[in-house]
């Protein structure tokens, strides 16, 4: 069974090393296959996933969920509003160890997460942003409901608030290498 619940600031390196230390790291950053994408330091993660993301106080800007199975952690997940127009939720996930994947647990996670958002904040649309290779994990989020979109420009437009379009409109990829895929409940 699935459960997810906030990360503390004191877990903060530890999500870290599940997304840019584990070995499934490679699936989504750094050479030699994702070379617009490289692997952050510690430093950089400490500066691009700000403190707010481990406060359940800030929630309504974003925050870091750990991924259970049982009692066993295995990954974490993002959600963030901060940059985006209102009652809309950008996604994000990743599992500690390959040893998960392909098994349901992400498309699970999603589930949930989308519910308690749309239960806790009212949050009725979702992106997520993966890259186009990762072939994988578009499929699981196609299984949680998510729809490919083919006008990502058009859509990240319609998500993003007017101030943020120039830092992030890109996704992580690149516009031609980012996959776009919205939900709406």
């Amino acid at each position: 069974m699935i459960t997810i619940r906030p990360a503390s600031i004191k877990e903060k390196r530890k999500t870290y090393e599940w997304l840019c230390l584990s070995d499934t790291a490679s699936m989504h950053m750094g050479a030699p296959d994702f070379p617009e994408n490289p692997i952050p330091t510690w430093e950089e993660f400490e500066e691009g996933f700000q403190d707010f993301y481990y406060q359940e106080d800030n929630c309504h800007l974003g925050a870091v969920m750990i991924i259970k199975q049982d009692n066993e952690e295995i990954g974490c997940m993002c959600y963030a509003c901060f940059h985006l127009n209102p009652q809309i939720a950008e996604l994000d996930i990743w599992l500690k160890s390959k040893e998960y994947c392909g098994k349901g647990y992400g498309t699970e996670a999603l589930k949930k997460m989308i519910k308690h958002l749309n239960s806790q904040l009212g949050i009725s649309k979702y992106i997520i942003r993966p890259s186009e290779r990762n072939i994988g994990a578009i499929k699981s989020y196609q299984k949680a409901g998510f729809k490919h979109v083919d006008n990502k420009e058009e859509t990240i437009s319609e998500y993003l608030l007017e101030k943020y379009i120039n830092d992030y409109s890109e996704g992580d990829y690149g516009i031609e290498n980012t996959a776009v895929l919205t939900l709406t409940l």
